[in-house]
């Protein structure tokens, strides 16, 4: 079965019943085109929202903050009447983000969230990021992958068993549906925090009726993770990413969050993070406030490149907006980065060592 129809048939199970919006670039239109074929056999209806990257640049640069900070009536539109929505990746070139200002990035991020929250989530809208997309060869260059490896990577980690994948992260899901504290421990970092009561999400590439009852409404391709929202203010301690991770047209390397309160007291690292400090800086809302803990578990994913979350045992920790997922932060920013070879206890019990799924 092909990508486009196992998108189609297997992981969002579309019918007649479903309208369908696919945003996508000029280099991933073949691929949309293909989806929205598959989409017209089961009788639903498409739209195909194109983006140019003179388009991204120009209402970036073009429009004032205080217009980008307001939801799109356009957005918002689509949100009011799509059933499922299909994001193919981003730009073809990613350097032309270095050009984005950080206060309007913040603006636009703000005015996105506000036109799809809390429609999308009232309206159990399924979404889907198609992460194939995202591999080019300027992008490769831009961030220093080997290009040939990264697509060979990506493919393996797509074309998998969806049903043994799913297997695995129900296994997760049953260990650690009761748990009620999590202490990440790795070089330089310490942290803890409650997840008592919350729900945990499997990425496994589909989003059935199970998992639209449990409000599980967001997945990617390739996948392979679980995810919950710890409880708002109980981060306590240091966490420090030692993974690199693209952002903006850049790479975000050594970067250190040190929790208090609940609360980021300190948001360091080497300079590689100064750009992400900048547009964290112009943001508002609860931006300083933990807000995703994930857990890879896809064996064909290998570190390195863009879906370092999915990576069998690595932790990912993210801050800022989380409603997407059934979070309580509100926030124009959202941010998420990798630990690799971190140790996992779920109330004293091991989940993860050393970077090793238990």
């Amino acid at each position: 079965m092909s990508l486009p129809s196992s998108i189609v048939s297997q992981c969002l199970r579309i019918t007649k019943r479903d309208n369908v919006t696919i945003f996508h670039y000029p280099h991933s239109t073949p691929m949309a085109e293909d989806i929205a074929e598959e989409c017209f056999k089961k009788g639903a209806d498409v739209m195909l929202d194109l983006y140019t990257e003179r388009y991204h640049l120009s209402y970036l640069k073009e429009l004032p903050v205080e217009i980008l900070r307001k939801p799109s009536p356009f957005c918002r539109a689509l949100a009011e009447v799509s059933t499922v929505q299909i994001f193919l990746g981003g730009v073809y070139d990613p350097s032309i983000l270095k050009k984005f200002p950080p206060e309007k990035e913040a603006a636009t991020s703000e005015g996105e969230t506000k036109a799809h929250f809390p429609i999308s989530r009232q309206r159990k809208i399924r979404i889907l990021s198609v992460n194939t997309s995202l591999v080019t060869e300027p992008r490769a260059k831009v961030y220093g992958f080997n290009f040939q490896k990264w697509k060979g990577m990506v493919e393996r980690a797509s074309a998998i068993d969806y049903d043994l994948l799913a297997k695995t992260g129900r296994k997760l899901q049953e260990g650690l549906a009761g748990a009620k504290a999590i202490r990440v421990t790795g070089r330089e970092t310490d942290l803890t925090f409650e997840v008592s009561g919350r729900k945990w999400l499997v990425s496994d590439g589909v989003i059935d009726r199970k998992d639209v009852e449990e409000g599980n409404l967001q997945d990617e391709i390739p996948a392979g993770s679980i995810t919950v929202c710890p409880i708002e203010g109980s981060a306590e301690g240091t966490v420090t990413y030692n993974s690199q991770l693209p952002f903006m047209g850049e790479k975000v390397g050594r970067l250190k969050l040190a929790f208090k309160g609940g609360r980021i007291k300190t948001l360091s690292g080497d300079p590689s993070i100064g750009r992400l400090k900048r547009i964290w800086n112009a943001s508002s809302g609860d931006k300083d406030k933990i807000a995703t803990f994930t857990i890879g578990f896809n064996p064909r994913a290998s570190s390195g490149f863009v879906s370092n979350n999915i990576v069998a045992g690595a932790v990912t920790i993210g801050i800022g907006e989380n409603r997407g997922i059934g979070g309580k932060n509100k926030s124009g920013f959202g941010f998420a980065h990798t630990l690799m070879r971190a140790t996992v206890k779920a109330d004293g019990k091991t989940v993860v060592s050393r970077g090793r799924l238990v």
